[in-house]
């Protein structure tokens, strides 16, 4: 009776970390900020961009200007939702023509 008890606690302890576990839901990939004050606007350049967040979460144009986006959000029924995202537009050369950073990570 006694392994029966242990058993069936063990199991609720797995289904209780299951169901806390389950509500959480991530897009994009959880890249470093902290080069974000590195970005100097005609100076870094994609291959430095590339180097410091990775590839990037989604490509396209802004104007004509070729653009990167960084996303990470984690939304959980339990907390508040987490995101940052930061968005690069790359001028003819290659070079940053400008960014934007938006997070309520702590960083």
């Amino acid at each position: 009776m006694k392994n029966r008890r242990g058993g069936a606690f063990l199991a609720g302890i797995v289904l209780g970390v299951a169901l806390l576990t389950a509500g959480c839901f991530t897009v994009g990939s959880n890249f470093v900020s902290a080069p974000v004050k590195r970005i100097e606007k005609g100076v870094t350049t994609k291959p430095e961009i590339k180097k410091y967040f990775g590839d990037p979460f989604r490509t396209g144009l802004d104007d004509g200007y070729e653009s990167w986006t960084y996303v990470y959000n984690r939304w959980s029924p339990f907390s508040q939702a987490r995101s940052k995202d930061l968005y690069i537009v790359f001028n003819k050369d290659g070079t940053v023509r400008s960014y934007t950073f938006n997070s309520n990570l702590d960083q």
